[in-house]
């Protein structure tokens, strides 16, 4: 079974997948928002027009409406814009996490896609589609204050899509595909080393209570001080007043955790291939009039790559974790113990701390090749397309998306043989709870065919969130629910060259945030009794609250060149 690290956090793997995935992305969930530039111009409710050879994508059984053969060659590119206001993020001791996040989207990207249909005899069509079903980008600053949630991440997709198109009669026709995918992504993040070196300090002073507890006295620390040689440092002294064992405790540990400076960072990257079908009717009752429903079927990924830890921006000393007390004399008279002085010497010496960079990436964090599992999601469309006269015709989508599929992003890493995980113990799992849940899409559009040459296109759409609550909205996935404006244009070159043409300007709704990570910096699942006490249950992440709001807007322009033959 493949695991993640104990010790100090992992970031999220984004996107889903391996981030699932992953970040802010441009249609429901991390779909990427635009396959064909003419369907874009009606907002994509154009499934059962069958405009050009795109209609692979949305509805195959529309290839067999296409005559001679037919090429479409498009771009869609992006201008995204959004901001992120914090409302007041914590780590996982309830201190203030802050920083800029920046725009947290790219300024610019572009997703390219083709299409190719040809029509063999008079009732079979066949086609193929090469489009990007998936993509996402985030690119936050490096020390904003979600840092320990995720910093960075892409996911690029791409489809190979061989289809044909089966002509039953003047009314009735089917379409079928089948699909080869690559999924590629990147993530990178933040880990929480202060939180893990507090925690770590934490827990070694709960299990010495008795020992620190004595150091820290005005009257027994100087004596303990005595044995060892070593005054006590201040980072306990400082502490003697506390009464109560939870809040000693926690004031040594905040006190040795202040002397590091600086966070970890971590990358993974991990690519798979994948396969699915889809398939479609389409229904023509008169020649002004068709219907068409389509279904594209989920495809499973297991996404493997590898991991890298960097620590090179820790700075700082604490005492070692792996000091162990045992081996000392108890005084008869007063019943105390005191341990080994050599062990105090590790621990009061400031001159015998070690490196929590050091000690992280030699005992703590290997590189590693990393493995998660995935399925993208199945879609069901229902279309319909009406010549209401020589100038003007409607057409409509509703589209359904099983993004339920998406319960947890769930990642692992190998475990490395002959790696000295700190007291033997391996990883746990990083797992982000999501919850997703399923959308849909409306779409309504209209053609005007202003001239001979010139087919005018508009359309609106809402576009559902998976995003099922405020609580489950993850930095690496802020979705929101999102309404699209689309215009466009097909302008004849010549009698077989088409130019096509579209805009979009989609706004989402406010994306309010407030996830809770409930693992914890050290890799534990905080016990009964606080951060300090060890439940037994591995796992990996930076614990703390991602607390803030998006807001977010994308200007899509599309581009595409169509030829027949």
């Amino acid at each position: 079974m493949t695991r993640i690290t104990r010790y100090g956090p992992l970031v999220l793997l984004a996107a889903g997948p391996l981030a699932m995935p992953v970040g802010q992305v441009q249609a429901s969930g991390y779909h990427f928002g635009s396959q064909s530039v003419s369907a874009q111009g009606t907002a994509h409710a154009n499934g059962a027009e069958a405009a050009d050879p795109s209609t692979i994508f949305y509805n195959p059984a529309g290839l067999a409406r296409l005559k001679g053969t037919q090429v479409t060659s498009g771009l869609s590119i992006l201008l995204p814009d959004g901001e992120y206001k914090d409302n007041g993020s914590t780590d996982a001791f309830g201190q203030p996490v802050t920083g800029d996040a920046g725009s947290y989207l790219p300024d610019a990207a572009a997703a390219p896609n083709f299409y190719f249909s040809r029509e063999v005899n008079d009732w079979l069509t066949v086609g193929m589609g090469i489009f990007t079903p998936f993509g996402a980008k985030l690119d936050y600053k490096e020390n904003w204050a979600g840092r320990y949630g995720i910093q960075s991440a892409s996911l690029e997709t791409v489809n190979f899509n061989p289809s044909i198109g089966i002509r039953i009669n003047e009314h009735h026709s089917i379409g079928f595909g089948v699909s080869a995918q690559y999924i590629k992504s990147v993530q990178r993040g933040a880990a929480d080393v202060k939180g893990a070196s507090r925690q770590l300090a934490g827990q070694f002073v709960d299990a010495n209570y008795d020992s620190t507890r004595n150091a820290a006295d005005p009257i027994l620390g100087p004596i303990v001080g005595g044995i060892a040689g070593v005054p006590v440092p201040d980072e306990i002294t400082s502490c003697g007043g506390v009464s109560d064992r939870d809040g000693f405790v926690d004031c040594v540990a905040n006190n040795f955790a202040n002397n590091v400076q600086g966070d970890g960072y971590f990358r993974v990257k991990g690519d798979d291939w994948g396969f699915g079908w889809n398939i479609g009717y389409l229904w023509e009752p008169t020649e002004s009039t068709r219907f068409g429903v389509a279904y594209r079927s989920n495809i499973r990924h297991t996404l493997e790559g590898e991991s890298k830890w960097s620590f090179a921006g820790v700075q700082g000393a604490v005492p070692s974790p792996a000091t162990s007390l045992e081996g000392g004399i108890t005084i008869p008279i007063f019943d105390i113990y005191v341990p080994p002085s050599d062990a105090l010497q590790q621990i009061f010496d400031e001159g015998n701390w070690i490196s929590p960079a050091d000690f992280a990436a030699s005992r703590l964090h290997p590189n590693s090749k990393a493995k998660t599992s995935i399925d993208t999601p199945e879609m069901l469309s229902f279309n319909a397309f009406h010549q209401l006269n020589d100038k003007v015709a409607l057409m409509a989508d509703l589209t359904f998306t099983r993004h339920s599929r998406l319960d947890e992003v769930r990642i692992g890493l190998d475990q490395v043989a002959g790696y000295p995980y700190f007291n033997g113990v391996t990883e746990g799992d990083l797992v982000v709870e999501q919850d997703w849940k399923d959308t849909y899409k409306l779409s309504l559009g209209m053609n005007y065919q202003y001239n001979d040459d010139l087919l005018l296109r508009t359309g609106v759409a809402y576009d559902k969130s998976p995003v099922s609550s405020t609580q489950l909205r993850h930095p690496a996935f802020p979705d929101a629910d999102r309404y699209w404006l689309s215009f466009g244009a097909n302008y004849k070159v010549t009698e077989d060259t088409s130019l096509d043409l579209a805009y979009s300007f989609v706004k989402f709704a406010t994306g309010k945030a407030d996830y809770t990570d409930n693992c914890s910096p050290a890799g534990w699942v905080p016990g009964s009794g606080g951060l300090y006490r060890d439940s037994g249950v591995r796992c990996t992440g930076n614990g703390g609250n991602y607390n803030g709001e998006y807001e977010t807007r994308i200007h899509f322009i599309g581009l595409a060149l169509s030829h027949q033959f």
